[in-house]
């Protein structure tokens, strides 16, 4: 036992030696490639961020896309319920083609919170994505900033128009008459009600077609409402609104009507034989005042004339009847 004592703690210490060596570089060999891995993703890091590429989220197939070369570019889109909806904006690379831009969204103006983020350039363009709940109409502008230059591009988000009418309807008092309107777009899908107004000053009153159903009536199909309004007086002149509803909101188009009275339209052809009568008295007047004037100029231009000549006749006629007398003296001798 004493012999193997010695020799045991002899080879004992030959072994420590060895193991500690082999602890040792076991672990000089997980620093080492701990190492490697941290400069690895050191350099990693390093080229991402001077990368002038920059990798951006694939869009589905209903993402909405516009390009912007030079200035504004304004895209609409009709929508008719609340929904989800992705949009993308492409900027062309300017002639400094800087690293990046900064990129943010606004909504009617205003900026939206947390959107603003530096856009790297992608190849030769810079891209912005966003996704939006569009709960309401409006306006979705991205921006693309660079020193204080801006390049926009706006999404309008609105429900289907209808068609607007320039020209007033006229009527007369005691007729009726059918004011209707119409999307503008036959294919356009119909909305869920269609509401009829009448504008009084800035307000609008609603027409309660059921509680007045004899004064209106309402015919309304999918694309299109037709309001008869009966037996009209000078109170129904004005101009009426007529609304398409949609669960997201509404349009609107303006109808004007004029009531009439019958002798209405003759008013005109009234004036117009009115001022004929007016300048024919004028003329005859004129015509009248000329003649007297004339006259008048005639008489004393050849006043002295005419005296001389009745001298002249009258001298004439008692010398004929002087003469006369004489003759008569000498037969009666």
């Amino acid at each position: 036992m004493k012999g193997r004592g010695p020799a045991s703690e002899e080879e004992a210490l030959k072994e420590m030696p060895y193991s500690g060596l082999t602890q040792r570089s076991n672990r000089g060999t997980f620093l080492s490639s701990t190492a490697n891995t941290m400069h690895f993703l050191f350099i990693l890091f390093f080229c991402l961020g001077v990368n002038t590429e920059s990798t951006h989220t694939t869009l589905t197939e209903d993402a909405v896309t516009v390009q912007i070369h030079k200035g504004g570019v304004v895209k609409e889109l009709e929508i008719l319920t609340r929904q989800t909806k992705e949009l993308s904006c492409t900027m062309d690379a300017i002639p400094s083609q800087p690293h990046d831009v900064t990129g943010y969204w606004k909504i009617n103006g205003a900026k939206i919170d947390n959107t603003s983020h530096t856009v790297y350039r992608n190849k030769d363009h810079y891209i912005l994505n966003g996704t939006f709940n569009i709960g309401e109409l409006g306006n979705y502008s991205c921006i693309f900033s660079l020193s204080g230059n801006e390049e926009q591009a706006t999404f309008v988000f609105k429900v289907p128009a209808i068609k607007q009418r320039d020209k007033p309807i006229v009527s007369y008092i005691g007729d009726s008459v059918i004011l209707d309107c119409q999307m503008e777009h036959s294919k356009d899908h119909g909305p869920d009600t269609w509401n009829w107004y009448k504008v009084n000053g800035t307000e609008k009153e609603f027409l309660n077609v059921t509680a007045e159903s004899t004064k209106y009536q309402l015919d309304s199909k999918k694309n299109k409402t037709k309001l008869t309004v009966l037996n009209l007086t000078k109170e129904d002149s004005g101009k009426y609104v007529c609304s398409a509803v949609f669960k997201i909101g509404q349009a609107d188009s303006r109808v004007e009507l004029k009531v009439l009275s019958f002798t209405e339209p003759l008013k005109p052809f009234l004036a117009i034989a009115a001022e004929v009568l007016v300048l024919i008295t004028l003329i005859l007047l004129y015509e009248k005042k000329s003649h007297s004037g004339k006259g008048d100029s005639e008489t004393t231009d050849n006043g002295p004339q005419q005296e001389q000549m009745n001298k002249l006749t009258q001298d004439e006629t008692n010398g004929m009847d002087g003469g006369s007398t004489t003759r008569q003296r000498k037969v009666d001798q």
